[in-house]
């Protein structure tokens, strides 16, 4: 994990944090210490503390009381209402973006070469910067910030439970087809058969991350 090198402080040591859980250095239900983040970030104490509040707010931190916070860890049932919410923004986000992608294609023709590259080799952990990367894309086409933000937190909650999804080499072949099949629909300015892929795709990997072990999840209260 990096210290922060621009920006406001607060906002830095929570992009630091946020990606720890993306590359798994920090896994759900872990407990985080401020004192820890002071001492490797270089920054103090307060600033650690409103980044663990602004990360708690977005859901990826929670507070639990007499164990301070922790990395969110969802229960099943918190998977399937995140994932029918993400199912219905990220069908928005293709939709608004077929239009800007179809008559400039180059930044989805790019990705989708560095996805298929990434499958060919087995590399897991660039095939998911890479399938981070096409969502992406497709959001910034959309060109709606508000629409953006809500992704991008929903994206950084399941982050570290989708990357295991795709150390399985059939999940990875799967969900990267579905990338491809969208593309060529957005390319050809299908932006109905697009949002219906991306609903395949978003509803593929909820049921994989279901199929995760039940460790992995919250107890349903």
């Amino acid at each position: 994990m990096t210290g922060p090198s621009s920006g406001s402080t607060v906002q830095a040591v929570a992009e630091s944090i946020t990606e720890a859980v993306r590359q798994g250095q920090l896994a759900p239900g872990q407990r985080l210490i401020e004192a820890d983040f002071t001492r490797r970030l270089g920054v103090s104490r307060s600033s650690v503390r409103e980044a663990f509040q602004r990360l708690t707010a977005d859901g990826l931190l929670s507070f639990v009381p007499n164990k301070g916070v922790t990395v969110r860890q969802y229960s099943r049932k918190e998977i399937n209402d995140l994932f029918q919410v993400r199912a219905a923004l990220e069908s928005l986000a293709v939709r608004l973006a077929t239009p800007a992608l179809a008559a400039s294609p180059a930044a989805l023709h790019d990705v989708v070469e560095a996805l298929t590259a990434a499958e060919l080799m087995g590399d897991t952990v660039a095939l998911s910067e890479q399938n981070r990367r096409f969502h992406d894309v497709i959001v910034s086409a959309a060109d709606n910030p508000l629409l953006s933000q809500q992704l991008e937190r929903l994206r950084n909650s399941v982050y570290w439970l989708q990357f295991r999804v795709l150390v399985d080499r059939d999940s990875m072949y799967r969900t990267n087809q579905q990338h491809r099949d969208m593309a060529a629909a957005i390319l050809a300015g299908q932006s109905a058969d697009a949002e219906a892929v991306m609903q395949a795709h978003v509803t593929l990997a909820c049921t994989l991350i279901q199929n995760l072990p039940d460790a992995l999840f919250a107890v349903e209260l």
